[in-house]
Formats: C-alpha cells, structure tokens, sequence
C-alpha cells in the first residue's frame, strides 16, 4: 500500500497554511451567515410590518362602512349618501392591499384567509340598500371581517427580536384595538341613535365595547414613546374627543330613556374626528415601528456587507500572506536549484574544459577559478545553503584539477614511455631488416621473417599508446599510398593474417599523412573481428570507393554482440568514451576512437547477414589524394 506523501515545500507550506485560513474562513461564514439570518429577519419584518400598515387602511376603510351602515339600517337615511363613497374607500383600500398581497411577503397567506370573511360584502351591502339586513347583522359582519384581518396581520409580528421594534409593534397593536373600539363604538351608537334607545343587548354591547376602548388606550403609554404618548393625550383632549366623551355618559345615563337626548349627526361627527385622530396616531406608531424595520434592515445589511468585506480581506490577506511566505521560500530555493542547474551544466564543465584544455606552462588554479556568485538579500538558512553549494563547487574544481594533473602527469609519462618504446622497435625493426638482406638460410630467413612481424605488432602496440595520450604518428609518408598496400599494411600488424580474406579492394591513393594511422585503424579492427571468430574460420575484408568516401568493410563470423553491447562498442569507436573509465581488456575500441575522431571517419559495428559483426569505415573524401593510379590486389591469405 503506498503512502501519500506530499513531495514539494510549495505544497507543505500550503497544507500548513490551509488549516488556519480554513478556520479563518469558517468563522467569518458563521459570522456573515448570522448577519444574513439578521438581515434576512429584519426585511420580513419590515415586509410585515407594511403588510399590517396595508392592512388596516383597510381595516379603517370597513369601520367607516360599518358605521354608516349601522346608522342606515337604525332609520337614518342621511348616512346612504354619504356610504357610497366609503363603499368605493373599502374597494379602492382592497385593490391595494392584493396588490401588496402579490408580491407574497411574511404573513401574505393569512392575511389572504382573512380576506375570506368579506366573501359575502357584496350581499351585506345589498340587503343594507334593501333594507332586508338588520343592524345586527352589519355591525357582526363587518366587526367579524376586522377582528380577522387585524388578527391576521399582526399574527407574524409576535416576537422582532429587537427590543424598540418589538415595543412600538405593542403600541400599535394597543392603539389598532383601541380604534377598532372606538370606531365599533361609533357604529354601534350611531345605530341605537338612529333607532332613537336601547334594544335588546345594544346597551350591555356597548358597554363592552366602551370598556374595552378604555382597557387599549390606558395599555398604551406602557410601551409607546413620549412623542406618541403626547400624540394620543393631544387626540383625547380634542374638542371632538370631550364631546364624545360627554354623548357616551349621555347615552349611559339615558339607556332606559325612550328617546336619547343625542342626535346621530352629532354623535357620528364627533366619533368620526375621534376616530381619525386615532388613527392618525395609529399611522404614526406604524410608521414608527416600519421606519424601525427599515433601520434594523439597513443595519443590517451595512453589517452583512462589513463582515464578507472583513471575511474576503481576512480570507485574501491570508492567501496573500501564504503566497508570499511560500515564495519567500520557494524562490530562493528555486533560484539555487537553477544556480547549482547552472553550475552542473556550464560553469563546472566550463571550468574542467579550460582545466583540461590548458597549456603545459598554464597555471591550472587560474584556469579552473569560478565567478563569485550574487546572492542578495537571503535568509540566512538559504545563505547558509548557497555557501555549501559553494563549497561542493570548489571541491569539484578541486578534484577537477586534481584529476587533470593526474591526467596530464599520466598523459606524459605514458607518451615518454611510448615513444622510448616506438623507438626500440623502430631500431629493431631497422636491424632484423639488414639481417634479413644478409641471411641465404630459408630457415634463419623465416625465423627473421616472424620476429620482423612480431616487432611489427609491438611497434602498433607502442603506437596505441601514443594515441590513447594524443600524440600523432611519428610516421609520415611523403606521396600518396594506394589502399591495397594500405590495407595489406594493416594486415602485416596482425598476428593470424592468414585468416583474413580480402574479397574486393578497389583502386584509391590515401593522402600520406594518414596511411600510418588508417592501417593502424584497420589493424585494430581486424584484430578484433579474428579474437571474435573462430579459429577455422575466416575473416571477410572489402574496400570500396563510393561518392562520399571510401568505404572499408571487415566481417567476421563469430557469435556477434547484443544490441546494447553494439550500441556501447559503437559509443567507443566514435570516440563518445575515455579509455580511463573503461574496459582495460577493451583498448583497441577507444584507439579507433581517438583515430576515428582525428581522422574525420565514421566506425560503426552492425550484425552481419549470418552471424557475427560487420565493421565498416568510411574514409571521407579529404582524405583521397586527387591523381589515382591503378592497384592491382588479388585475392591472399
């Protein structure tokens, strides 16, 4: 089961960040979601509280009706001209209530069942113009119809949760029943007073209703503010409300009078301007507890708003803040991530080539010194890494250096002991030619013959090390050579030169200077394709001249390499590998490299169409002296 890891410091550092930003964001959400439950609340409540208002225009417009209509039906008849616009009042009030009605705030669907009760407004009306309604039927219609709207309207306003809200809904709740009293009062009164006395249960009604007009207004300074206390004691002093006052002890005193010494207009005149002044401070309270409302809402929302603009700074300071405390580090980590980048791909292999590619008498210290490095402004574990990455540069020009001397200290000792060694067996070689010119003996002439090929050999063994160090030939030719002495010259530097077979040998000069180098080419990789093969068989040698150069071809027939042992060998004979970090037993490869390279040649090993490996090298054409003479090659041993 694989563990998951989190594998870059950007992401660690995120991770670290995220739980405080994370708790961050949770509180400032529960903040932001209790201001918009606020804010929310507070624009139901001033939908309700403009729903109520609504609603009791028309509540006012009814009670108006109810007490012309009462009036009507006690015998008046000076009220039917004034009920008709009071009729078109109620209609008007609501149209305008259904309206508000369809925009569906807090409390629409009650107020909607409420309206339910004026289903039969219509008929009431009718049987009022006709006479066929009692008075008692009107003012239990009409009063049944207010109490439910009333109700309805401020069924939502129970509980605001703001203290000054909640008081000035009270008040206009106490001041709504008190006029609802008085306007009953009104109608009820106006009624008995147009009938002329008392009938039935129209005294002990109206004194009910009296009692309860009295019971709503004392309710009011309780919770009502000062301007409205002041507003409601100016409406009860009024010359209107102590006539009323007067005609209610008139009509107490006289209930069981024939004929009450109040006349309906007096009484309705009066009531009426009583009634409005209630209303009137009814309108204000209302408009007190709506402009309270509206103030809850704004302040609401300039504190929802205040606390997702405190919330988007507090979430985008911290997400700025994690930014800038991760690139603070990742930065400067990036930067010597790219410094040490740069170290390993230029300014240290730019260093270890001048180092290598210094002169004999150039000081290697001077070579190998690296630019000094800008570091502005780090922290000081960041300055204490870059100082190490500092250190391990210094330690690889060093080494470098170190190394180099090595090399060059090698390099000259091997290229002293190659050429002390190619010398030798030039004399050698030198003193078995004159013994040869003078021996008759076939025997001594044979033995000499060997010896002359085993110095052959020793001396492209001295030769290979002279390449390996970078040293040129020693040997030079002064004219062209064809390729036929060139490749039997190869073939003279081998030790089973009988094996090799030279199928086709085509007519090509080689420049002098590089006849010694190429038949030591060739030498190598002949030597190598007759270790490879078998003892009874036989190594393939062709020579073509084609357009871009010449082409050699050695094919032998042993058990042939892997692709990957092919694409290394291949890799050496390009000259891509040092002989110091190589096969000892592999040596021959980097001589062709380094012989390839100088030469401008292309050595390749492929598979051969049987089995074993086929070596070819093309010779470029630079290479090829311009006058050609014929070369005749047969076919030998």
């Amino acid at each position: 089961m694989r563990t998951f890891r989190i594998r870059t410091i950007r992401h660690r550092l995120a991770l670290l960040l995220a739980l405080p930003t994370g708790a961050l964001v949770v509180l400032a959400s529960l903040g932001t979601a209790g201001q918009a439950a606020r804010y929310s609340e507070a624009g139901r409540s001033s939908d309700r509280v403009a729903l109520a208002v609504t609603t009791e225009s028309l509540v006012h417009q009814l009670q108006l009706e109810r007490g012309l209509t009462a009036g009507l039906l006690g015998g008046d008849e000076s009220f039917r001209a004034q009920l008709g616009s009071r009729r078109a009042g109620a209609d008007q009030a609501r149209r305008t209530l259904d309206q508000r009605l369809a925009a569906g705030p807090p409390g629409a669907d009650a107020v909607r069942s409420a309206l339910s009760g004026l289903a039969r407004l219509a008929e009431l009306r009718g049987r009022a113009d006709t006479g066929t309604a009692t008075r008692a039927d009107a003012l239990g219609f009409f009063t049944d119809a207010i109490t439910g709207l009333t109700s309805a309207a401020f069924a939502g306003l129970g509980a605001s949760g703001d203290d000054r809200l909640q008081a000035s809904l009270t008040t206009l709740r106490a001041l709504t029943d008190a006029t609802e009293a008085a306007a009953l009062e009104r109608g009820t009164l106006n009624g008995v007073l147009a009938a002329g006395s008392f009938k039935g249960a129209d005294y002990p009604s109206f004194v009910r209703i009296t009692a309860v007009k009295n019971a709503a207004l004392a309710q009011v300074p309780r919770t009502a503010t000062a301007a409205r206390t002041s507003a409601l004691d100016a409406a009860l002093r009024t010359p209107a409300a102590v006539s009323v006052a007067g005609m209610e002890q008139q009509a107490l005193a006289g209930f069981a009078a024939d004929r009450l010494p109040v006349t309906p207009a007096d009484w309705w005149r009066a009531a009426s301007t009583l009634v409005d002044d209630l209303q009137q401070v009814g309108a204000q309270a209302a408009q007190e507890s709506l402009d309270r409302a509206d103030g809850l809402r704004s302040a609401a929302l300039r504190s929802l708003v205040l606390d997702v603009a405190l919330a988007l700074a507090a979430a985008l300071g911290a997400g700025a803040l994690g930014l800038a405390a991760t690139r603070s580090v990742t930065r400067p980590l990036a930067a010597l991530a790219a410094e040490a980048g740069r170290l390993a791909d230029r300014v240290l292999p730019d260093a270890v080539a001048r180092i290598q590619g210094a002169g004999p008498d150039q000081d290697l210290a001077e070579a190998a010194a690296l630019p000094a490095p800008e570091r502005p402004g780090r922290a000081a574990e960041l300055a204490e890494v870059g100082a190490a990455l500092d250190r391990l540069a210094g330690t690889a020009v060093r080494l470098a250096v170190e190394q180099s001397v090595l090399e060059r200290n090698s390099t000259r000792s091997l290229a002293g002991l190659g050429r002390r060694n190619q010398a030798l067996v030039t004399r050698q070689l030198g003193f078995l030619s004159g013994l040869e010119r003078t021996e008759h003996d076939p025997g001594v002439l044979a033995n000499l013959f060997e010896l002359d090929h085993l110095a052959t050999r020793m001396r492209r063994n001295a030769e290979s090390v002279l390449v390996l160090v970078g040293e040129p030939s020693p040997r030079r030719w002064a004219r062209p050579v064809g390729m036929g002495d060139v490749v039997r010259a190869a073939l003279g530097e081998v030790e089973d030169y009988r094996r090799v077979v030279l199928r086709q040998v085509d007519e090509a000069l080689l420049d002098g200077g590089a006849v010694a180098e190429v038949a030591h080419l060739l030498a190598e990789l002949i030597e190598n394709a007759l270790a490879a093969s078998a003892p009874d068989t036989d190594v393939e040698v062709f020579a073509r001249l084609t357009a871009t150069g010449y082409l050699v071809a050695v094919v032998d027939h042993g058990t042939g390499l892997t692709e990957a042992g092919l694409e290394r060998a291949n890799a050496r004979l390009a000259g891509r590998e040092s002989f110091l970090v190589g096969s000892s037993g592999l040596l021959g490869h980097y001589v062709v490299g380094r012989l390839s390279v100088r030469l401008g040649a292309e050595v390749r090993l492929t598979p051969s169409p049987v089995h074993g490996v086929t070596a070819t090298v093309l010779l470029p054409g630079a290479l090829l002296a311009r006058e050609a003479r014929p070369t005749l090659v047969g076919e030998a041993r």
